[in-house]
């Protein structure tokens, strides 16, 4: 049921009285209508605060009634005793000194009402962008991301999964976040996606590329991000790319720390190495003993390493052998054919097996590690290219009848 008004009510008066409803009256017995309800209270109290001009104190008093009646109102009166308070705190111009306020006492309890909640916190922080009270959309945008992450509504304020990266990245870039404000912003959408390999990488990577070599040992919400990041880029068996993380300056701070040093020679070895030098770390007492302390399978590990190893070879030579596959994967030979189909599944290869001669010729491989080396092969790559299409306009050239 809507909050109603009537003609000689200012809606200070009318939110009042919905906050605290005056008795029915008994109606007439001679059927004449009844008489209007006498002002509550609370209705006085405000009227008196609006004629004194205290509209501060009005908005205070009529902020903590409203937000009383959340839990025990119909939520459409409730959406739309807050639509009023809105109007009034735009009207009064408290728009930009009570917005955050609300938003905390909004998101105080994410779990009961998280529905109505999020829709109302999502209404006020269109209004704070409606009326210009641009300094404040950040803090409530952030205020948004926890309530959401703890409501489980994230999508109402990311949209969808494929779309939330490109999202944060236009907030950056459209509200010209300074470097402190991209870092916090980047770190909640982090923690949002704990459950979310693919988006947790990608958050990673933006995250973890504006801080500097200092920065790990400073700031403990840091290292231990780090830490998720590469324990589930190292974990997941879709993500392959772990140069990206091996590469940024302040991962690379993890080889001198003297508990997490493992974990940043794991990385390596996935980002360049083979399934051999994985053997050969995970041989190693510490190392072993830190991957069981993190929950790093060696079977799920090797599978990994086995599938970029491939990789590798594929970089090396267009044309292998089922026996050199067999050796590098330390498989027995029968089992190159579902190694080389694994690989073709997770798009790292496209290859065609030749059973006849017993060689896979390899067409195109994922690049593992991209560096100098890469930059020079995509270079040749193209002068190759280039050179042949050139050749075929020369050919075609030739060929033309003589006019």
């Amino acid at each position: 049921m809507p909050i109603v008004f009537a003609e000689s009510d200012n809606f200070a008066a009318g939110l009042a009285r919905w906050i605290t409803p005056p008795p029915k009256a008994a109606a007439p017995a001679d059927g004449a209508d009844a008489a209007p309800p006498a002002p509550t209270a609370l209705e006085k109290e405000c009227q008196a605060l609006e004629e004194k001009g205290d509209v501060k104190a009005l908005a205070s008093k009529l902020r903590e009634g409203v937000a009383k009646r959340l839990a025990d109102a119909p939520a459409a009166e409730v959406q739309n005793a807050y639509a009023v308070l809105f109007e009034l705190l735009v009207h009064w111009q408290l728009l930009a000194p009570e917005a955050e306020g609300l938003a905390d006492e909004l998101a105080a309890r994410p779990s009961e009402q998280s529905e109505l909640r999020c829709t109302l916190l999502l209404a006020l922080y269109a209004k704070v962008q409606q009326h210009g009270a641009l300094e404040l959309r950040f803090v409530l945008l952030l205020g948004l991301i926890k309530f959401c992450t703890a409501a489980g509504q994230l999508g109402k304020i990311l949209g969808a999964m494929d779309e939330r990266v490109e999202r944060v990245e236009r907030w950056v870039a459209e509200w010209e976040l300074s470097d402190a404000q991209q870092k916090e912003l980047w770190g909640l959408v982090f923690d949002a996606h704990a459950d979310d390999s693919r988006i947790l990488y990608e958050c990673a990577l933006k995250y973890f590329a504006l801080h500097g070599k200092g920065d790990l040992q400073a700031h403990a919400p840091l290292r231990e991000r780090i830490m998720k990041g590469v324990l589930t880029t190292l974990r997941s068996p879709d993500l392959f790319r772990c140069d990206e993380l091996s590469q940024l300056s302040v991962v690379q701070q993890l080889e001198a720390d003297a508990k997490l040093a493992p974990l940043h020679r794991l990385l390596h070895i996935m980002a360049r190495e083979t399934y051999a030098e994985y053997l050969a770390f995970t041989a190693e007492a510490t190392a072993a003993a830190f991957m069981k302390d993190h929950q790093l399978p060696f079977e799920a590990c090797a599978t990994k390493m086995r599938l970029l190893t491939l990789v590798s070879l594929g970089h090396a030579n267009k044309e292998l052998t089922y026996a050199s596959i067999a050796t590098a994967l330390q498989v027995a030979p029968e089992e190159v054919e579902t190694w080389v189909m694994q690989a073709i599944g997770s798009g790292l290869l496209t290859a065609k097996m030749d059973q006849v001669r017993q060689v896979v010729v390899v067409s195109m491989c994922a690049e593992r590690d991209f560096g100098q080396h890469q930059w020079q092969r995509l270079h040749g790559n193209l002068v190759e290219w280039r050179d042949s299409i050139r050749s075929l306009l020369q050919v075609l050239q030739t060929a033309r009848p003589a006019s």
